[in-house]
């Protein structure tokens, strides 16, 4: 499981390396930078965690804006769930809090799935949590792979919890809950 959180925990830095990299006029290095993070992905996957290739810079005012901006954190890691699955063999779920958390809140963001694809190790599908009902947040709005998904996991075979989301009812209730 080690490998899988540094596997993650690479993604996430590799994330806000980009999103720094967005916010600075050099178009080349972020655009690179960018093409470093969607390489932890899947190609359905690439440009889906809200940063997309630029080819016109933005406005001096924009870049200005953001000159004195304090570094981004890269994203906690709650928890990592250990699955066989049919298709992909071993997958890994990791529960992870959403971007550049400031450490005040702890709350679940997202879920990303891993698996092995042509011998590397990939994240295959992207899962938002929240509820757009506003009744009771669950993981929904599902990207990356289609034939992968909280429906074709089973019990998990082992689970690592890390960090507790004790900031959130509906991410706590998740967190304790073994899948």
């Amino acid at each position: 499981m080690e490998t899988i959180k540094t596997f993650i925990q690479n993604f996430l830095q590799a994330e806000v390396i980009a999103s720094e990299a967005s916010v600075k006029p050099n178009l080349e290095d972020y655009n690179q930078k960018l093409e470093i993070m969607n390489s932890f992905c899947v190609p359905e996957l690439h440009n889906k965690f809200g940063m997309i290739p630029l080819t016109e810079p933005d406005s001096d005012e924009f870049y200005e804006r953001w000159a004195k901006a304090k570094p981004r954190n890269p994203r906690d890691v709650y928890k990592i769930s250990h699955y066989e699955e049919k298709n992909y063999g071993d997958v890994y779920v990791a529960y992870v809090s959403g971007k550049n958390p400031s450490g005040m809140f702890s709350l679940y963001g997202e879920c990303v799935f891993v698996a092995t694809i042509n011998g590397a190790l990939k994240i295959v599908k992207n899962y938002t949590f929240g509820d757009d009902m506003l009744i009771k947040k669950k993981f929904e709005t599902p990207q990356g792979l289609a034939d992968i998904s909280f429906e074709t996991l089973q019990t998990p075979i082992s689970i690592e919890r890390y960090l507790k989301p004790e900031d959130d009812d509906d991410s706590m209730e998740h967190y304790e809950m073994d899948i």
